[in-house]
């Protein structure tokens, strides 16, 4: 395929059996595109149930992007399965889900940018939370804001973040937290002169 030509909307013989367990964020878009074949799902299907462009999902899908927690939130709930499911993490079905420092699954901005999150405790299925470590960048990436069903909490770890609502910008220090509905447009960066870092919480949708 030459570089830039759209993706043929199958799933090659390749691609028939499941890409191994840990997804990083080299082969995401590999088990993206296994799971929708599953599915017999387009990827203008995807796009519509995602509200993702069919473009940027092609990306994701080749491995040319990135995809944000934002869109592996959407994917998987159009999937109809968790975020540890989409990220082919081993199963531990435990009472308790230990995560040692510099465990979970991190996911870099193509390039090698700043921005890069962790997906933690992504091995528990069937959560009611969907807890990430995140270092935003000092400028927004998109022009656009982000919406994803269910509630987000986000907690300051190190250095100061923006976060930028519809009707208000909210400036963080180490500490600061604060609680909303993901349904509210919104996008984070980083303050200062170094890149902060913070503990994102998501809730599902239901």
């Amino acid at each position: 395929m030459r570089a830039g030509e759209p993706m043929n909307d199958t799933v090659p013989r390749s691609l028939t059996q499941e890409p191994g367990a840990g997804a990083s964020d080299a082969d995401l878009g590999i088990r993206i595109r296994f799971m929708r074949g599953q599915r017999k799902m387009t990827l203008d299907g995807l796009a519509e149930a995602t509200g993702l462009t069919k473009s940027y999902l092609s990306k994701v899908e080749r491995q040319q992007a990135v995809p944000s927690i934002t869109t592996v939130l959407k994917v998987s709930q159009a999937f109809g399965v968790s975020v540890g499911d989409l990220l082919g993490e081993t199963i531990k079905q435990d009472a308790i889900c230990l995560v040692r420092n510099g465990e979970g699954t991190p996911f870099l901005k193509e390039g090698g940018g700043d921005f890069n999150y962790r997906a933690i405790a992504s091995s528990r299925t069937q959560k009611a939370m969907q807890p990430f470590v995140i270092r935003p960048p000092k400028e927004f990436q998109s022009p656009a804001s982000f919406t994803h069903a269910g509630e987000e909490y986000l907690f300051v770890l190190s250095g100061q973040i923006e976060i930028e609502f519809k009707d208000r910008v909210v400036r963080m220090d180490v500490g600061d937290s604060v609680y909303f509905d993901s349904m509210i447009p919104h996008r984070v960066r980083s303050l200062g002169q170094s890149v902060a870092e913070a503990l994102v919480v998501v809730t599902n949708a239901d």
